[in-house]
């Protein structure tokens, strides 16, 4: 490891909090909760979680706290899209990269599901290299702007200016 790694990884250990990259999947389908497990355990830096009800999906989303959420678009009783929309209009979630899963590959329906707010539209059942590579750039992406929030928030509190009071165009 260089030694400007080792200055990074020592700040980071002092000024922010080391966040795992966590999955959340919600399919109604078992299989697919299945499959995709298996294609992630031996990627041990990543933990998988699986909701197969949609309507429990946010009670599993907050006690999982997910760095990505994988949702299918088609599920009975609920309409994906709808899901896709509740999260990105949720607080605790707006932020928080989705993936909509679908085995159907139509333009219009990716590009509905982007303009709601899905960062990233991927066909049942991706391969494994493509599945892992989406997560680790979802992830990777969401943890950084936490992080950096994280330490925005330490140095204007160090500095003994409140959010309104400090004005510097790095830290906004």
């Amino acid at each position: 490891m260089s030694m400007y790694n080792q200055d990074v990884d020592a700040i980071v250990d002092e000024y922010v909090t080391r966040i795992p990259v966590s999955v959340l999947l919600i399919d109604d389908e078992f299989l697919i909760g299945e499959a995709m497990r298996i294609k992630l355990s031996s990627e041990t830096d990543i933990t998988f979680h699986y909701c197969k009800e949609p309507d429990k999906a946010l009670e599993t989303a907050i006690g999982v706290q997910p760095t990505v959420i994988m949702l299918d678009l088609v599920m009975p009783g609920v309409n994906g899209l709808t899901m896709v929309k509740f999260f990105k209009s949720s607080e605790d979630f707006r932020d928080v990269p989705l993936i909509v899963l679908s085995a159907r590959e139509e333009p219009e329906l990716k590009k509905k599901a982007i303009a709601l707010g899905a960062n990233d539209y991927m066909v049942k059942l991706p391969d494994k290299t493509d599945l892992v590579a989406r997560i680790r750039c979802h992830s990777e992406r969401y943890i950084f702007k936490q992080q950096r929030d994280e330490l925005i928030m330490k140095i204007r509190a160090m500095s003994g200016q409140n959010n309104n009071g400090f004005s510097s165009p790095y830290l906004d």
